[in-house]
């Protein structure tokens, strides 16, 4: 069975199911282990509150230690919902230190979230509004061990799908005639 990623420290939403909400993801030693579906890698799940939710945005400010011989490329964190989850087939993947075939430390920043509608790369979660993460290694170096460290937040945002709304509505005209 896959572990449960207890290293992430918080969670915090902003916003109304009129906006769309930023969930913020602290990471404090969070280790990058084994290629995508392993089962030593480290996972989470986070309720959004928003049943199938549209997941719109995606920032970073993390730093990413890669133990020597793994590169800072190879750090991953995969995004999804349960059925993504369920079928190791999520459909963001996200390495910021992309390109940098190096072992060490780096810092590395989105400088805002950014939009993942314009890149098509904009998912739905599920009914359950739960937004599954899955941080891996694009190649193992160190097998069933961690190849890399990640540190910082990452921001998801995340809106309510129209039929979310159009229930909202039908809701807010019952609660109105029942007052009447």
């Amino acid at each position: 069975m896959k572990k449960v990623l207890a290293a992430l420290a918080g969670l915090a939403l902003a916003g109304s199911a009129a906006n769309a909400a930023f969930i913020t993801i602290n990471l404090n030693q969070v280790f990058s282990v084994d290629e995508l579906g392993d089962i030593d890698n480290l996972i989470g799940s986070f309720a959004t509150g928003f049943a199938n939710g549209q997941v719109v945005g995606v920032g970073w400010d993390v730093e990413i230690f890669a133990d020597s011989p793994s590169y800072l490329s190879e750090a991953a964190v995969a995004f999804g919902s349960t059925t993504n989850f369920n079928a190791i087939s999520y459909p963001l993947t996200l390495t910021p230190g992309f390109g940098d075939d190096f072992p060490g430390t780096q810092f590395y920043t989105s400088s805002g979230v950014i939009d993942l509608v314009n890149l098509g790369l904009d998912f739905s979660l599920d009914a359950d509004g739960l937004l599954w993460l899955e941080f891996f290694e694009t190649f193992d170096d160190f097998t069933d061990d961690w190849d890399g460290i990640w540190n910082g937040t990452l921001t998801i945002e995340v809106i309510p799908t129209p039929a979310s709304f159009a229930l909202l509505g039908f809701a807010g005209i019952a609660a109105a005639r029942r007052r009447r």
